[in-house]
């Protein structure tokens, strides 16, 4: 079957049923709200205020703040 990169917002409530179907029906899928061996990433994890940060601030925020940068990574290594 395939391999399969599930992306979606964290406010899709049907992403969860997505990805049960994909993993029952045989495909192998990467699901950002719970990789493998770790909890998913949300900017909400960094701050409360995260919805008024300017686009240099997650810039910055994603390459220095070190939960940040390791879900980027782990969603990359998804995609791959």
């Amino acid at each position: 079957m395939s391999r399969i990169y599930v992306a979606s917002s964290w406010r899709n409530q049907h992403q969860p049923s997505v990805c049960a179907w994909l993993l029952n029906w045989g495909h192998q899928i990467y699901d950002f709200r719970n990789p493998p061996g770790q909890a998913g990433f949300a900017w909400r994890d960094i701050e409360d205020g995260w919805q008024q940060w300017t686009n240099e601030e997650y810039r910055d925020i994603l390459l220095h703040h070190p939960r940040a940068a390791h879900g980027f990574t782990a969603d990359m290594r998804g995609m791959l």
